[in-house]
């Protein structure tokens, strides 16, 4: 854990300015970027079961297709990291754009199988926009405002999520192959933007900077070469858990919707609409006020038991509307959690380290995404299992999973808030300075 010493929110802004980075046009930026990025993505993800299985597919097929993606992912990603850090973030930002633009094109180009495994291939490799615009977020930010400011990237990734499927699946009932091209020309739009709008959040003259400190014994007598230590493992694996039961979840939900309940794409887009729409409710309007209120040791907390309850539920969703009440707790979970564990994972490193630990954390999800499209879809295909006099469907078999590794996800978290107290260090700063200000 890195000693703390956070920076005054004043000087740190004079500090951004200095390289002419306006924070809060930084993050509107960053904020609109997510927002077309994930547009684009969820516009297409709810079609690729039905498009698969129109080329002849099998459900496991459908789980190896989604699966490709995060295996390409997870040998390519944490590079644009570790090359945002030396590079820049805008460099590679772009870079990771245009190669998502041309998978999109060849989806829609797609006349077999093979051909959208492809795509979903080469979308995989150029997936590092994510954690790109993790360590640009962490670089305009401090350890106090970080989670919130993780938060307000929500807005852009749910408003995305929400307009996304409902799009798309309008789109796809005309034709499968629109909602892809319209995502290519979308990434089009996202490119200039990027070039036009953002400012580089880690010029040459920062980098040098960093790099100048780093190397000076007095200011850092204990310089970290690499950025492996207990914390960052058990954290890292926190994210791996919290991933894997997420897209355990959706990565099955359009095949769930329609062999449980009959529901047709339109349903699809709808729930996962309803779930982008609360997750930016969530994200953009509650998380501020209620990390304010509550501290973010103690949400989190919260966050890591209404998940296990969430997803102690899962299996007894017999009815299509009791799947629209389990979207609410569930998308607040990952609402929250995942920027308040991201969050932590920031403060054990320096900023030289930023771009290479939003990598391997999204390598972490990837690890995630390949195995949970696997399990689920493997669920389905064999459609349930006896053991003993009981008799488990595919559903039950889902619920059964996540709920372990929800519990497993919250033993490990709370061990790690309970061995890490400096995390929430500048928490009680806050609370002593509040005191003050209250008695004068």
């Amino acid at each position: 854990m890195l000693t703390p010493n956070f920076p005054d929110k004043q000087e740190h802004i004079k500090n951004l300015e200095k390289f002419n980075i306006n924070q809060k046009r930084a993050l509107f930026t960053i904020i609109l970027s997510i927002l077309l990025d994930v547009f684009g993505y969820t516009m297409v993800l709810p079609l690729l079961p039905s498009i698969a299985q129109d080329f002849g597919a099998s459900d496991f097929m459908i789980g190896l297709l989604i699966s490709s993606n995060a295996l390409a992912a997870l040998t390519f990603i944490p590079l644009w990291g570790k090359l945002s850090d030396r590079y820049g973030r805008k460099p590679l930002l772009l870079i990771a754009q245009a190669g998502t633009g041309v998978s999109f094109l060849i989806l829609g180009l797609s006349n077999s199988f093979y051909f959208i495994l492809i795509a979903r291939i080469i979308d995989g490799i150029f997936g590092g926009q994510i954690p790109i615009i993790r360590a640009y977020i962490t670089d305009i930010t401090t350890p106090q405002t970080r989670a919130t400011h993780m938060g307000k990237i929500m807005v852009g990734y749910t408003l995305g999520m929400t307009l996304g499927p409902l799009i798309g699946g309008f789109l796809g009932a005309i034709h499968w192959r629109i909602p892809p091209y319209l995502a290519s020309c979308l990434t089009i739009v996202l490119m200039i933007m990027t070039m036009k709008i953002l400012v580089e959040s880690m010029p040459r003259q920062r980098r040098a900077e960093i790099k100048a400190q780093l190397q000076m014994p007095l200011t850092n007598p204990k310089k970290e070469k690499s950025i492996w230590k207990k914390e960052i493992i058990s954290r890292m694996f926190q994210i791996f858990l919290l991933s894997l039961v997420n897209f355990i979840i959706t990565s099955s939900f359009p095949l769930v919707l329609d062999k449980r309940y009959g529901a047709d794409i339109s349903i699809v887009g709808l729930v996962m609409a309803v779930a982008g729409f609360s997750a930016m409710i969530y994200g953009g309007i509650l998380m501020k006020p209620m990390i304010k209120k509550t501290g973010e040791k103690q949400l989190l907390i919260f966050t890591l038991i209404l998940f296990i309850i969430t997803c102690l539920f899962y299996p007894f969703l017999y009815e299509l509307w009791m799947v629209f009440i389990f979207v609410l707790p569930f998308t607040f979970c990952m609402a929250f959690m995942r920027p308040l564990i991201t969050t932590n994972m920031t403060k054990a490193v320096g900023l030289d380290k930023q771009g290479e630990l939003s990598g391997w954390s999204t390598n972490f999800q990837a690890v995630s995404q390949i195995i949970a499209p696997l399990i689920a879809t493997g669920f389905l295909q064999i459609g349930g299992l006896t053991i003993e006099f009981i008799y488990l469907d595919a559903y039950y078999l889902i619920g059964f999973t996540i709920l372990i590794l929800a519990v497993i996800l919250f033993i490990i978290g709370y061990l790690d808030i309970k061995r890490h107290p400096k995390l929430y260090y500048y928490e009680k700063l806050r609370k002593k300075r509040e005191a003050i200000k209250k008695k004068s």
